[in-house]
């Protein structure tokens, strides 16, 4: 069994595809098991003890070619709800720093199949949201060719990712808050939607926000 902050029992909170989870429990764990080219957008309140995890399919909320689809599937639209949940926990975007996890190359697609890049693409639209809030990141595990797991520590803000057949380790993260200047949104002029078979890599998520306290 893990050990969470303070030698309580940990309580496993698995984050599937396009869930978000926002916690202030200290034996929470946020969980996610098998992140290939999806990305962890995970956001850390070091001073008020919380954290989130958002589980990103893909980049952009338009690229659903009209489907409705939960939050936390979307870089862009995943960073305004998680802040939108620690709003409601007295927590702003000021008290947060960022760490990502994922983005792996699992595809095997030609150059210029809607597929090619999209963990690249989940990564680089985290970066921009983020910046958008003017929230820093304080490290990423990101790409290559191998799935990671990832798990949080609400208690005390741990990270730890684990790759392939390597061993799981800790990703840096702060004792304060990291504030960057804000930055306006980069992003594609039009891009496409992605085909079916992506979509319905997802197609088990909720579709509800769910929030522990």
């Amino acid at each position: 069994m893990i050990a969470a902050a303070g030698g309580s029992a940990a309580q496993l909170v698995p984050v599937r595809m396009g869930d978000l989870v926002v916690s202030k429990s200290p034996t929470d764990v946020l969980t996610v098991v098998g992140l290939g080219s999806c990305v962890a957008i995970i956001l850390v309140a070091p001073l008020k003890r919380a954290a989130a995890l958002a589980h990103v399919v893909l980049p952009e909320l338009k690229m659903t070619g009209g489907r409705e689809a939960p939050a936390g599937k979307f870089a862009d639209s995943a960073v305004p709800a998680m802040l939108d949940e620690f709003r409601k926990r007295r927590i702003k975007p000021e008290d947060l720093y960022g760490v990502l996890v994922g983005g792996a190359t699992m595809f095997g697609h030609a150059a210029g199949s809607k597929l090619a890049g999209v963990g690249d693409r989940n990564a680089e639209a985290s970066r921009e949201n983020l910046a958008k809030f003017g929230i820093g990141i304080a490290s990423e595990d990101v790409g290559g060719g191998n799935g990671r797991s990832v798990q949080v520590f609400v208690g005390d803000g741990r990270v730890v990712s684990k790759s392939g057949v390597e061993e799981a380790h800790e990703l840096q993260g702060s004792d304060q808050p990291i504030k960057v200047k804000v930055s306006p949104m980069i992003s594609d002029s039009d891009p496409e939607p992605f085909p079916a078979d992506i979509w319905n890599m997802g197609a088990d998520a909720q579709n509800d926000v769910r929030t522990t306290q």
